[in-house]
C-alpha cells in the first residue's frame, strides 16, 4: 500500500477537522486533508489569511463548524490560549496543537486547572524557510515524521484520533513524551537552525567577490537561515534549556577544534582527532 493509499484509508474514519491558524503548517494540513476527502474548516485572526487558504483549496470558512478534531496551528506563545479556548468551544472535540515545543504548551494548558483529557500535543516534523499560506503544500508531510506527545491524562482514544489525522496527511506517526520530544528537536532542528543563522551572519560582511565563490554547500548550510526570526525567537525561548544543553556540547567540540587549529599551525593529526 502506498503512502497516498494509507492516507486515504486513515481519512475514511475522520470526523470534520477545524484548523485554527492558516500559515504554512495550518494551510498545508488543510490541503492534505481536503485532498483525501476530509471536511476541513479554517479559522485565522486575519480574515485575509483564512480567505487565501480557502482559495488555495485548504478548506472552507463558512457554514456550520462542529469539528471532531481541532488543530491549533499557531506559534508557541499563543497555542495554550487557543487550545484552552477550543476545548471550551467544542466540548466533544479532540484538540491538538502543532507547535514545535511541547513542554511549555502543556505546562500552560495544565495550569488552567480544567480537564484536558481531550488534548494531545503533536508536532509534524516538516516545514519550509518560507512562511504563510502562499507557501503551503499539500504534500508537505508525506513521508515525514509526525510526533504525538500525549500527556499522562490524555484519553487513548483522543491520541489515536490525532494519529489518524497525521496519517491522513501522509505522515509517519511516532510517539514521544513532551520532554523527549523537546530534547530531540533541540538536537535535530533547533540547534541546526541556530548554526545556519550563525554561518549566514559570517557571510554578511564579505565582499561581493568572496560571496560569489560560494557553492551549493554554502547554500545548503544557510538556506534555513531565511526562516521567520520572530517565530524562531519564540521557539528557542520555549525550548531554551534543551537547546542550551546541545549548544554547550557544540561549544566544547568547537573549542577543541580551535585549539587543534591553533597548535603548531594546525597539526594535521590534531585536527583529525578533534570532534
Amino acid at each position: 500500500m502506498t503512502t497516498a493509499d494509507e492516507a486515504k484509508v486513515a481519512a475514511t474514519a475522520l470526523p470534520p477537522v477545524h484548523v485554527i491558524g492558516t500559515g504554512l503548517i495550518g494551510t498545508s494540513i488543510g490541503l492534505a486533508l481536503t485532498a483525501v476527502g476530509v471536511d476541513v474548516s479554517l479559522e485565522d485572526q486575519l480574515e485575509t489569511s483564512a480567505a487565501l487558504a480557502r482559495d488555495l483549496g485548504a478548506g472552507r470558512i463558512s457554514g456550520e463548524v462542529a469539528p471532531g478534531v481541532v488543530v491549533v496551528a499557531a506559534p508557541p506563545d499563543v497555542s495554550p490560549r487557543l487550545v484552552l479556548r477550543a476545548l471550551e468551544r467544542w466540548p466533544d472535540a479532540v484538540v491538538t496543537d502543532v507547535a514545535s515545543v511541547k513542554q511549555v504548551v502543556l505546562a500552560d494548558v495544565s495550569r488552567a486547572g480544567v480537564p484536558i483529557d481531550r488534548y494531545v500535543g503533536s508536532h509534524p516534523m516538516a516545514g519550509r524557510e518560507r512562511s504563510g499560506a502562499i507557501s503551503a503544500r499539500g504534500d508537505l508531510f508525506t513521508g515525514r515524521a509526525w510526533v504525538l506527545c500525549p500527556h499522562p491524562g490524555s484519553d487513548p482514544a483522543a491520541t489515536e484520533l490525532v494519529a489518524a489525522v497525521a496519517r491522513a496527511t501522509g505522515a509517519a506517526v511516532t510517539t514521544l513524551s513532551p520532554a523527549e520530544h523537546d530534547a530531540a528537536v533541540a538536537a535535530v532542528s533547533h540547534v541546526p537552525q541556530v548554526a545556519a543563522s550563525l554561518v549566514a551572519a559570517r557571510l554578511e560582511h564579505l565582499s561581493d567577490e568572496a560571496v560569489g565563490l560560494a557553492g551549493q554547500g554554502v547554500r545548503d548550510v544557510t538556506r534555513i537561515a531565511a526562516s521567520d526570526p520572530g517565530l524562531w525567537t519564540q521557539i528557542l525561548s520555549g525550548n531554551a534549556l534543551a537547546v542550551a544543553d546541545v549548544l554547550r556540547a557544540v561549544r566544547d567540540d568547537l573549542g577543541e577544534l580551535v585549539a587543534a587549529l591553533d597548535a603548531l599551525g594546525a597539526d594535521e593529526d590534531d585536527v583529525a582527532d578533534a570532534p
